[in-house]
């Protein structure tokens, strides 16, 4: 229980000051805007791992194409 408020606190605390950071970059090139979810990425699995000792098992990342614009799809609700 304790380290779900934990958890819970420092999460949302850093998404809210990513957000607030990275709000202008909405007017700059789409990159600085995909850095910001990068660490927004970051920060996510950071909390997890520290907080809640979450594992985290990406598989199948080497039959990603590169340079090819698409879309993933999960069948369940994730923060990734």
């Amino acid at each position: 229980m304790f380290k779900n408020l934990l958890f819970s606190i420092f999460f949302f605390s850093g998404i809210i000051f990513i957000s607030i950071v990275f709000l202008p970059a909405l007017f700059f090139p789409q990159k600085i805007v995909l850095i910001g979810g990068r660490i927004m990425g970051h920060w996510t699995s950071f909390c997890l791992k520290f907080f809640l000792s979450t594992e985290i098992f990406i598989k199948g990342k080497e039959n990603i194409i590169k340079n090819k614009k698409f879309f993933i799809a999960s069948s369940h609700q994730s923060m990734f």
